[in-house]
């Protein structure tokens, strides 16, 4: 479906799993783990996405009434 073609709460899952798979790929995901490196962080870019869909994210919620 086509952005514009979508509802909100369908648009709203669709980012809401977006950010649960885009924040299972950072870097910092994997903290705690045997083959966790601590200079391996996530660049600008990557958090500056994570940030632009949950402004969204909360927009659609509040737009919603949830």
């Amino acid at each position: 479906m086509e952005k514009d073609q979508q509802t909100k709460p369908e648009r709203l899952a669709r980012l809401q799993e977006e950010l649960h798979e885009l924040k299972s790929t950072l870097p910092e995901h994997c903290y705690g783990t045997e083959g966790y490196i601590s200079v391996h962080r996530a660049t600008p870019a990557q958090w500056q996405k994570v940030e632009e869909i949950e402004e969204e994210i909360s927009r659609l919620k509040e737009e919603l009434g949830l």
